[in-house]
């Protein structure tokens, strides 16, 4: 005989960050790896990923800390997402040496910043919470230090579903591994 079981839409496992403008603090840089990306007008490719995650003392339902997190592809092109975003965060322009010698994003940790929150709604139906907007803090603005970081457990979830994914593209393709200098062609324009 059969299980009864009544399928229903399932309730997000995570609480999302309120609304609104928020002083924050970067509190992790994540190198998430190769991720299959695809464009319209353009072939699929491996784009080397990372995310940046900020803290605003924002508290869950638990009184556990609600962060925030944007994903970029790792390029410092200036038609790539990543550079426009740190540098209204610091609120200047990099110079093309500073470009050439690289922005090591480990040293964002602890830097306070300024952003922006709005909820948007995924293909799949999912209300998320995006970093709309990011800006230096105003000098008349403090930003406190926040409770002690943890990285949560889907990152490195995260990490492993791009590294099978990619794993799967270079052996339909025979891609070679990405280089950090394989993404300066092409930056994504999709929201994460």
């Amino acid at each position: 005989m059969a299980d009864a079981i009544n399928a229903t839409k399932t309730a997000a496992k995570f609480e999302n960050h309120p609304e609104g403008s928020f002083a924050a603090r970067c509190v992790d840089t994540i190198d998430l790896g190769e991720k299959v990306s695809s464009f319209p007008g353009s072939p699929t490719k491996l784009l080397h990923r990372c995310a940046i995650v900020f803290r605003t003392g924002e508290l869950n339902a638990a009184g556990e800390p609600i962060d925030m997190a944007q994903e970029f592809t790792v390029s410092m092109h200036e038609k790539s997402t990543l550079r426009p975003f740190l540098e209204r965060w610091r609120g200047k322009s990099y110079t093309e040496e500073q470009v050439e010698q690289g922005v090591p994003l480990d040293k964002l940790v602890g830097a306070p910043a300024f952003i922006s929150v709005e909820h948007k709604t995924s293909q799949k139906g999912r209300t998320y919470g995006a970093i709309i907007g990011i800006a230096p803090v105003p000098k008349s603005m403090t930003v406190p230090e926040f409770p002690k970081y943890t990285r949560a457990p889907y990152w490195e979830e995260r990490k492993a579903t791009y590294a099978q994914e990619a794993e799967a593209y270079r052996k339909t393709v025979g891609a070679p591994k990405a280089t950090r200098h394989d993404t300066d062609d092409l930056e994504d324009s999709l929201p994460f």
